[in-house]
């Protein structure tokens, strides 16, 4: 529906919400301190592992966890415990990151994963590479915030 105002076009669109699980880049012990968490859209394992592997010295980081989440998109997690100012700086040095998901987490003020499937969509996350580091882990894994919401995105190609 479009309503004009002179100069001014208000638009108001619909779309159908479904609830989708999600693991948070902060705990609740401690909200100053994020995690790293990468989401790559429609980009080749070997070009994420050595974009990741890189970080790891570049930044100092623990091991980093590349999970597949759907066939050809990945998720990737390292625990370390980051201001939120230096993860939007990791992140957007990140070739290939899914910028609306960095735009997302940047106005939200952290960012969030699904890691549940989308609507019928019975393709399960695999982890399909862990990437070593010396650095030992500065947040605990089950310390990390996991909520429900509400979301119309369908995915790259419209599926739920």
């Amino acid at each position: 529906m479009r309503i004009k105002f002179g100069l001014w076009e208000l638009r108001l669109y619909g779309s159908k919400l479904e609830k989708r699980i999600g693991i948070c880049s902060v705990t609740d012990i401690d909200r100053e301190k994020h995690a790293l968490l990468f989401d790559f859209d429609e980009t080749e394992l070997s070009i994420i592992v050595n974009y990741l592997t890189a970080l790891i010295t570049k930044y100092n980081l623990p091991s980093i966890y590349v999970f597949e989440s759907s066939p050809n998109n990945y998720h990737a997690y390292s625990f370390c415990g980051r201001s939120f100012r230096e993860v939007v700086h990791i992140l957007t040095d990140v070739p290939n990151i899914d910028m609306k998901y960095v735009s997302m987490g940047i106005v939200r003020g952290y960012f969030t994963l699904r890691i549940s499937p989308r609507g019928n969509d019975l393709f399960g996350f695999q982890l399909v590479a862990v990437l070593p580091s010396m650095k030992e882990n500065e947040i605990n894994p089950l310390d990390l915030t996991v909520n429900a919401y509400l979301t119309s995105n369908k995915g790259k190609k419209g599926d739920n």
